[in-house]
């Protein structure tokens, strides 16, 4: 593939690279897995991964932001012009927005699993002690689950939402043993392969950490972030028993409450509080961390929804209550304040990927769908009662139907701006009314895959007719 090529080490030294964003030590990423010779090499490898990883091409920015441009929930600025295209539906196949998050997810995929290959030829030297050998097998298990992660966001964002009728249709193309060289023919998956490939990472993430040294900071994809991705990845497939039980795990693995009705953590001021910060806090199970030295400035995210002006729609604004601290603490007019930065730095925040009232929200969502109210109300209650005017389980929907309804406007009130509207209204099968287009069936629409790697002619082939399900 001509757009996934071995240039780590070049576009890191023209960015002026001088850390990553979750650690400081600054990295030379080998060329080829045989390059790895020793343990620093392979944590090298591992940060190059989550440098990409947070980059505002990827997780940094661009696939959350369109989560929730794409989908309903907030607007570009005319005034500005960034991600105008993008939530009003008047791109293209060459849309930068889009070119940048499939090169980026393919620079995540490629250099997980040259680090994965180049820790494995490190190990079968067994020069290692076994310290050593614990610590490679955390850094090599951290890289199967940022794998999983960047497959997830872009099976989903340049494929059909899993269902029996897509699964046979067009996914990604998969790097499993060995990273994609540059000019190499290739082809893309089925969906159903995609996922399959992403729950065969997950394992072999799991697998690894259990040998591996404890991964316990949230600034991490441990044991915490890969239970909540699987949680996230069979909510997508349908698998409500699984999911659920994922769910129920990352909560546990944090050891901050239970996520139900009774659980305080955090309390109102501490959950407004926490996004003017960078601390860990009790909501996070996987995070991106920005530091007033690690911020991506003009192209951060707190820059598109602040001197860019990016804005909640109007509809969105009317799911809140006056009474939700959500609403009070965190909107001023249609500006969400969640990305307005620390004290020190405006274009410096956390950017949480998985947060554990995601999967209170999961575990509610499940429950509902086998018709159990009672328990879903119960892990409802756990965001819901934000509106401080819902103060028990019998002020929530009380049938299966309305609860459905009610969890979904939940999650947009819980999320908006973390960029979980697009893969959810697909998911769910919500059909999307915005400031400039109503009634828009998401579910039926697919991203085209970027111009620039269709051009090079090595056999990713373009999502067919991809134009005629845009909202008219």
């Amino acid at each position: 593939m001509k757009k996934i090529k071995y240039i780590y080490l070049t576009l890191a030294l023209a960015a002026g690279l001088t850390s990553c964003s979750l650690d400081v030590t600054n990295y030379d990423q080998p060329e080829a897995s045989s390059a790895y010779t020793t343990l620093q090499d392979v944590k090298n490898g591992m940060h190059g991964a989550y440098y990409f990883l947070g980059q505002y091409e990827f997780l940094g920015n661009y696939a959350i932001a369109t989560g929730d441009m794409s989908a309903g929930v907030s607007i570009g600025s005319t005034s500005s012009g960034h991600f105008v295209a993008m939530s009003r539906y008047t791109f293209s196949d060459t849309q930068d927005e889009l070119e940048s998050i499939w090169d980026y997810g393919f620079k995540v995929i490629n250099s997980c699993t040259r680090t994965i290959n180049g820790a494995k030829a490190v190990m079968a030297a067994k020069s290692l002690s076994n310290s050593e050998t614990a610590e490679i097998n955390s850094y090599m298990g951290q890289c199967y689950a940022l794998k999983a992660l960047a497959n997830y966001y872009l099976v989903n964002l340049f494929a059909l939402p899993y269902s029996d009728a897509n699964k046979s249709g067009l996914g990604l193309p998969l790097v499993k043993d060995e990273p994609i060289v540059a000019f190499a023919t290739i082809k893309r998956s089925t969906v159903s392969e995609t996922y399959d490939q992403i729950l065969s990472d997950l394992a072999s993430a799991e697998t690894a950490l259990a040998a591996g040294s404890n991964v316990t900071s949230a600034y991490y994809m441990g044991k915490m972030g890969i239970k909540a991705l699987e949680a996230r990845v069979y909510m997508s497939m349908g698998d409500y028993e699984k999911a659920e039980a994922a769910a129920k795990m990352a909560i546990s693995l944090k050891g901050k409450g239970n996520g139900t009705a009774t659980d305080k953590a955090p309390s109102n001021d501490d959950y407004v509080a926490m996004w003017s910060s960078t601390a860990i806090t009790d909501e996070d199970l996987f995070t991106i961390v920005k530091s007033d030295d690690d911020n991506l400035s003009a192209n951060a995210l707190n820059t598109l929804y602040g001197s860019y002006s990016g804005a909640l729609q109007k509809p969105i604004l009317k799911l809140f209550a006056s009474t939700d601290i959500r609403y009070s603490g965190l909107i001023n007019g249609s500006h969400p304040k969640k990305f307005d930065g620390t004290a020190s730095a405006q274009a410096v925040s956390n950017i949480p990927i998985f947060r554990k009232s995601e999967m209170s929200l999961i575990i509610a969502e499940c429950e509902a769908r086998i018709g159990t109210i009672a328990n879903a109300q119960n892990y409802l209650m756990f965001t819901a009662k934000r509106n401080t005017a819902i103060t028990s389980t019998s002020d929530l929907p009380s049938t299966k139907a309305d609860l459905l309804t009610f969890i979904s406007e939940e999650r947009i009130r819980e999320f908006f701006g973390e960029g979980h509207r697009f893969y959810d209204a697909r998911r769910m099968g919500d059909k999307i009314t915005s400031e400039t287009f109503s009634n828009f069936d998401i579910k039926n629409f697919v991203f085209p895959i970027p111009a620039s790697e269709i051009n090079t002619a090595t056999g990713v082939v373009q999502n067919t007719g991809w134009e005629n399900n845009m909202p008219g």
